[in-house]
């Protein structure tokens, strides 16, 4: 009868060897930090605060492990391009929260050699929760907007009334309409002109102090 069977221990049956996007490495720490996101309030002349709850904090693992042996510089190699390689990665710690893998971003991490150690190296690495990629937004290029915006312009007033820049500042002598009386008139007038052109909701502004209006698109 062995030792092991004798004195069981669940947890080091459920020890596994740590790793990131499929590199291993050795572990010497590693911390979970996690919470809520609490809004405090504290009012004038009040004793009593409000902490005020704004959901989870996302998650972060800190981990602090090593590479050893006379391959380690391969590994080190390895391990540092996993570190540095665009988007998320999966991670794998030896006794994690429900021994489930996790989906990190690398926000840090730092490797450290010395001369006392050789063959040897030290990795401090800083992982945050991935999380849902459904609440993130695309970022739209110009050309993309502008091709949205004529689309809902089209189901709105119809593609054979929209008018390009060019062809408003042609029908309106470069979209300058000079006018000498009140404000009230400029707009008066500017809506007459922008009427028998068929230009709808459209924006008008002052340029400077010549009294002149300009018409811009939405």
């Amino acid at each position: 009868m062995s030792i092991k069977s004798k004195h069981p221990t669940p947890w080091r049956d459920k020890y596994q060897e740590a790793a990131f996007r499929g590199v291993q490495f050795y572990v010497e720490t590693d911390a979970r930090q996690g919470g809520r996101r609490v809004a405090m309030h504290e009012y004038p002349k009040r004793n009593t605060p409000y902490a005020e709850d704004m959901g989870r904090k996302a998650r972060r693992f800190l981990v602090q492990g090593y590479l050893i042996g006379k391959n380690y510089l391969e590994q080190k190699y390895l391990l540092v391009d996993a570190l540095e390689k665009d988007g998320p990665g999966q991670l794998r710690l030896p006794l994690p929260y429900q021994m489930q893998d996790m989906k990190v971003m690398v926000a840090a991490y730092t490797v450290t050699e010395t001369r006392e150690k050789g063959g040897y190296c030290q990795l401090d690495m800083d992982f945050m929760e991935y999380g849902d990629p459904q609440y993130r937004q695309s970022v739209s290029t110009a050309g993309q907007i502008e091709d949205k915006a004529f689309k809902l312009e089209d189901q709105h007033i119809g593609p054979a009334e929209r008018k390009t820049n060019e062809q408003i500042e042609e029908m309106l002598g470069y979209a300058l309409v000079h006018q000498s009386a009140n404000a009230g008139d400029r707009i008066t007038s500017l809506s007459n002109a922008t009427g028998q052109l068929g230009i709808r909701g459209d924006f008008a502004y002052r340029v400077g102090g010549t009294g002149a209006i300009a018409v811009i698109p939405r």
